[in-house]
């Protein structure tokens, strides 16, 4: 699964206009005007979800976007793998989360990695506390570091620079 998740306390509210205006600052030209061929992004089923398809060199693919209003702990249980307890009850107490999964890959993982960072860095709130990578069970701090390395593309995960939690081992 190639997925990302941003947990913070503030919600972010997207509407389907304002996503293409986000992503067309991104990607000049790609996303604007509003299209349904190429490059176009459509609201999902859900509030909150939409979906995206991008194929901008370096970063193409289809993706689903995510934001929601509720703990990520109800969804997934990545937080049981933080060994720190007080990070762990941080973790869970933030309230709101956004993610990016890649629904179909157009060419390589690391494409999809980019076009997922890059966009997270352009939407994810001021208070962004935690960047979780889903399949791995890996959370790191998201700062201002993380925030300009992804926005930059740069692969960050799964690797972490500031881990706070280790891989759980394998079985």
């Amino acid at each position: 699964m190639i997925s990302w998740v941003v947990l913070a306390n503030t919600y972010v509210e997207l509407k389907l206009d304002s996503l293409r205006q986000k992503l067309d600052e991104l990607y000049p030209s790609q996303f604007l005007p509003s299209r349904l061929q190429g490059n176009f992004a459509v609201s999902g089923p859900a509030a909150g979800q939409f979906l995206i398809q991008c194929n901008v060199a370096g970063v193409a693919g289809v993706f689903m976007l995510n934001s929601i209003r509720g703990s990520y702990t109800e969804f997934a249980d990545f937080a049981e793998a933080i060994a720190d307890g007080s990070l762990r009850r941080e973790v869970e107490s933030q309230c709101c989360w956004l993610s990016i999964d890649l629904v179909h890959m157009h060419t390589t993982h690391d494409d999809a990695y980019r076009f997922i960072g890059q966009v997270l860095a352009k939407l994810a709130p001021a208070d962004a506390a935690f960047l979780v990578h889903p399949a791995r069970r890996s959370t790191i701090v998201f700062d201002d570091d993380i925030r300009r390395q992804l926005a930059n593309g740069e692969q960050i995960l799964p690797s972490p620079v500031r881990p706070i939690s280790p891989d759980p081992p394998r079985r």
